[in-house]
């Protein structure tokens, strides 16, 4: 009668003569066909859902924010795309700071030196206009449209003008007008 064997301890070396049990090569392969398929699926759904954001968002570079907020990014960083209207300060490129305006709203007056914009919300705002304004189209009154502006003191002078919710800062990945 034979002796049972004692397992041998966790770590300890394979006991001379035993031969060392190895994958075959059939066993190598089916796993690594089923990390390929696991890290497809993976790919896969990520993808499905940047790309089912990607169609509500169009185009313009949207991403979900914090809370399910939706930003337009652009060459010159981020803003809210639902944003009505607010401050925000952006470098100048010279070492310094300046505060710029975004408003969204239906253009009350317009000439060929201010726009008047009320937001949903009741806020208004007169913003002149220069050379240095580019605007998208012919707006006219009763459109609505977002206006950005650099704000020095009591005076917001539009730098951009187009339709509502277009990254109007750096367009087109164009330089910003007057700076």
């Amino acid at each position: 009668m034979t002796e049972p064997t004692k397992p041998a301890a966790w770590g300890a070396p394979v006991p001379a003569g035993e031969p060392k049990k190895a994958w075959s090569g059939r066993k190598t392969a089916i796993a690594a066909m089923v990390a390929v398929l696991i890290a497809a699926g993976g790919g896969a759904a990520i993808w499905a859902g940047t790309a089912a954001n990607g169609a509500e968002q169009g185009q313009g570079g949207m991403m979900g924010g914090p809370g399910g907020g939706r930003m337009i990014f652009g060459p010159d960083g981020g803003m809210p795309r639902d944003a009505l209207h607010g401050d925000f300060v952006v470098s100048d490129g010279k070492g310094g700071y300046r505060t710029e305006r975004l408003q969204t709203g239906e253009i009350t007056e317009i000439s060929a030196t201010s726009i008047s914009l009320t937001s949903k919300d009741g806020y208004q705002q007169v913003y002149t206009i220069d050379s240095s304004t580019r605007k998208t189209g012919d707006p006219k009154t009763g459109e609505t449209v977002t206006v950005t502006a650099k704000v020095a003191g009591n005076t917001a002078t539009a730098t951009t003008i187009g339709q509502a919710g277009q990254n109007q800062r750096g367009q087109n990945g164009g330089p910003r007008p007057g700076y």
